[in-house]
């Protein structure tokens, strides 16, 4: 039973005993006066130890509370979140609530904890943020019963807490593990070429795009197909992610926005270019605001880029690709790999052909342009009736516009690579792998 149901109880019983009083009344005056009496007496002994109960609850002393939080929290990953009651004296049961952010609605707190044998009682949730930027935690509140029960008194435990939430990388992780850590099947012969002023590294696959005189004929006869080899290339060259932060990329797609799959393109790639010994770096532009992130270097440079972009968000400005190239031009001067992560649209073609122009007297430009998965599902839903024809055809109509203005954005010098948001950081990074391995960059 609750305290105030329990409170409520005494008040019930003192009134019924109140009616005692009066109904001798018509009887016996005196035997009434008696009973009134006792009556009274009665509601101050009640009184006195309810009084008391709260002072003797407001004497015992609180137990502490620790939250035990991860350094860094993943957007749209659980994550468990770890408090626990330190006291000697810790009643049989406590109702807990931590002041989490409200923006995991399965959280459910509070929660009743009971009395351990130890000294230490645990209580662990699970919280999953459901956007980048800071988690802010408050106190921990406790809803401690009077040894009596009749009084329940509200403590605050533990301190405020933040913690950062970070882009889930575990996403694409994966994916770049797996290229890195191939087997190596064709072996590694450390002679050198004459001619080529580069080390031989090792053979492996042909790959398109790469260059008829790295062709090893003699592998390629022995194996029948195209053997290739393989040299370092050069290192410390920049690469430059231009992040569209616009409202173009402000529509969500699969639980995230367009501009969280842009991130976590960008950083699949600054980790890429980081183990090639590259210099990764990023701007971030929409209207007025930008962040430019110089480029780092060395493995602890992802570390740089992420507290550089995980509390980025986009916001309801139109993109402006032109003054882009122009804030770039002024960061960045020397030669750099420029992958500009968007989602293009038919009308964009002078502005980005402005871009381009500014851009690539200095700097070799990629596009990733981005795709939204209920277009790239258009393309094969059958025609069942006509408002279904009618959708078909009119994006049939925007995929030649598209096809068009990539045609226009090549010849004009730059690299697109088109996918769906899902399938864009890995398509971007192996994009960027073969122009390094082909030495282009």
């Amino acid at each position: 039973m609750r305290p105030a149901q329990r409170l409520l109880v005494l008040a019930l019983v003192w009134a019924l005993l109140g009616a005692a009083p009066v109904a001798a009344s018509t009887l016996a005056p005196a035997l009434a006066g008696a009973l009134l009496v006792a009556w009274a007496l009665t509601g101050l002994v009640l009184a006195v130890v309810a009084v008391l109960d709260l002072l003797q609850a407001r004497n015992r002393a609180a137990p502490r509370a620790q939250r035990q939080l991860p350094l860094a929290l993943s957007v749209q990953v659980r994550q468990p979140v770890r408090i626990d009651l330190i006291s000697a004296d810790l009643p049989g049961s406590v109702l807990l609530a931590d002041e989490h952010p409200g923006d995991d609605a399965d959280t459910g707190l509070p929660t009743l904890v009971r009395r351990a044998r130890a000294s230490v009682t645990t209580l662990e949730y699970a919280y999953r943020p459901a956007r980048r930027g800071r988690a802010e935690f408050g106190r921990v509140r406790l809803w401690l019963t009077s040894p009596l029960g009749l009084w329940s008194l509200c403590h605050y435990a533990g301190e405020a807490a933040s913690v950062p939430v970070y882009p889930d990388f575990s996403l694409i992780s994966a994916d770049l593990e797996a290229r890195y850590t191939r087997t190596r099947t064709l072996g590694q012969r450390l002679q050198a070429r004459s001619g080529e002023g580069l080390e031989f590294h090792q053979l492996r696959d042909y790959q398109p795009g790469d260059s008829p005189r790295r062709i090893d004929w003699k592998a390629t006869a022995r194996r029948r197909q195209l053997i290739s080899r393989e040299y370092p290339g050069e290192q410390n060259q920049q690469l430059i992610t231009l992040l569209d932060g616009g409202r173009r990329l402000a529509l969500p797609v699969a639980g995230l926005t367009g501009f969280d799959h842009a991130l976590n393109a960008s950083l699949l790639l600054s980790w890429s270019a980081l183990t090639q010994g590259d210099r990764p770096g990023a701007l971030m532009f929409s209207g007025e605001t930008e962040r430019w992130i110089p480029p780092v270097c060395g493995r602890g440079g992802i570390h740089q880029m992420l507290n550089g972009l995980y509390d980025l968000h986009p916001d309801d400005h139109a993109s402006d690709f032109a003054r882009a190239a122009r804030r770039l031009r002024q960061h960045c001067s020397r030669h750099a790999l420029v992958v500009l992560i968007t989602r293009l649209q038919p009308d964009d073609s002078d502005d980005l052909l402005e871009a381009l122009r500014l851009l690539g007297r200095r700097h070799r430009v990629m596009i990733g342009d981005m795709r939204l998965p209920a277009q790239a599902a258009l393309a094969h839903a059958p025609v069942a009736d006509f408002e279904t024809a009618l959708q078909v055809a009119g994006d049939a109509h925007y995929e030649r516009e598209q096809r068009e203005l990539h045609t226009r954005l090549r010849h004009a010098g730059a690299q697109v690579v088109d996918a769906t948001p899902r399938q864009l950081p890995a398509r971007l990074n192996a994009a960027y792998l073969q122009l390094k391995r082909g030495g282009r960059l």
